[in-house]
C-alpha cells in the first residue's frame, strides 16, 4: 500500500505542477493531480493483475489434458496449506513457471508448455512448490503491483536498445524507464527466488529435483515471447524469460529491469543444501 500510495503522489504532484507551469490555475491544477493520483493508485492496485493476465496470452489449464499439472498443484498446496491456485498454461518453448495475485486465497499459476513437456514429475513438482512457496510467503503481492507501476515501462526501456524510429520514440523514455527500472528493483526483495527455491525445497523435501530442472531451464532457455508487453511480467517469471538486448545500446538500463539471479548461481546454492 505505501508502494502504491507513494507512486501515485510522485505522479500526481509531478502532473499538477506541470499543469501550474504550462496553464496556471494552482486550485484546478491540484485537482487534477489527486485525481490523476488516485485513478494511479486504483489502477496499479486492481488493475495489475487483469493487465499481466492479458500481457501473457495464456490459456486457462485444462484439468483433462493437464491432469498431472492439477495433481501435483492440489497435493503440494494441501502440504503447505495454500489454497488451488487458478492454473494456467502459456504456449511456449522455453521452461518457465510464475505466480501472481493480490492474495493467497486470489492466486494465478502460469507455466509454458515447454516446462510441462521436457520436465519429469519429480522435477514438474519441485518448480510448483517453488511457486507455491511464492503464494505461501505473500510476496506474489507487491511483484503483480509492481507490473502496474513500473513493469509497464520495461518495453520501452528495452525498444530503446535496438534502432529505428521506434528506438528514437522509446528513447524519450529513458529517464522515465529508468526510475521505474529503480522503482521495480527497490520494491522486490533481490532474494525472493532464492528464498522460494529454499522454500520449495524444505516443501519436496529433495533439494536434487530442483537442481535439475534448473539444469534443464538453463540448458533449454527460459525465453518466453508472449507478445510486445512481455517486459511489463519479465520479473514474475521463475527464471528470465527476456533474451538479451539486441545491441549493448542503453543494456544498462534493461538491466534495471532484470530482478533474477542467474540460474547457476542457484543451482550451486541448492547443491549445499
Amino acid at each position: 500500500m505505501v508502494l502504491v500510495v507513494a507512486t501515485a503522489a510522485i505522479v500526481g504532484l509531478v502532473v499538477a505542477v506541470v499543469f501550474l507551469a504550462v496553464v496556471g490555475g494552482p486550485l484546478i491544477g491540484l485537482a487534477l493531480g489527486v485525481v490523476v493520483a488516485a485513478a494511479v493508485a486504483a489502477l496499479a492496485w486492481w488493475g495489475s493483475g487483469p493487465l499481466a493476465l492479458r500481457l501473457l496470452g495464456a490459456e486457462p489449464a485444462d484439468p483433462v489434458a493437464h491432469a498431472r499439472l492439477f495433481n501435483l498443484v492440489e497435493g503440494l498446496g494441501a502440504n503447505a496449506g495454500v489454497p488451488q491456485p487458478t492454473l494456467y498454461v502459456v504456449q511456449a518453448p522455453g521452461l518457465n513457471a510464475l505466480t501472481m495475485g493480490h492474495s493467497a486465497r486470489h492466486a494465478t499459476l502460469v507455466v509454458t508448455t515447454g516446462l510441462l513437456d521436457r520436465l519429469s514429475r519429480i522435477e514438474l513438482e519441485a518448480v510448483l512448490a517453488h511457486e507455491l512457496s511464492h503464494i505461501r510467503s505473500d510476496d506474489i503481492l507487491t511483484a503483480t503491483v509492481a507490473v502496474g507501476l513500473f513493469g509497464i515501462l520495461g518495453r520501452p526501456a528495452r525498444a530503446a536498445t535496438g534502432s529505428g524510429a521506434g528506438a528514437v520514440l522509446a528513447s524519450l523514455l529513458v529517464p522515465v524507464s529508468a526510475l521505474a527500472g529503480l522503482g521495480l528493483q527497490l520494491s522486490l526483495d533481490p532474494h525472493r527466488e532464492e528464498v522460494a527455491d529454499s522454500s520449495g525445497v524444505h516443501l519436496t523435501r529433495y533439494p536434487p529435483a530442483l537442481v535439475s530442472a534448473l539444469e534443464k531451464m538453463e540448458l533449454t532457455g527460459t525465453f518466453v515471447p508472449a507478445g510486445p508487453g512481455s517486459p511489463a511480467i519479465a520479473h514474475l517469471w521463475l527464471g528470465s524469460s527476456q533474451p538479451p538486448p539486441a545491441t549493448d545500446r542503453l543494456a544498462w538500463l534493461t538491466r534495471l529491469f532484470e530482478t533474477h539471479p542467474p540460474l547457476g548461481e542457484r543451482i550451486e546454492a541448492l547443491r549445499e543444501l
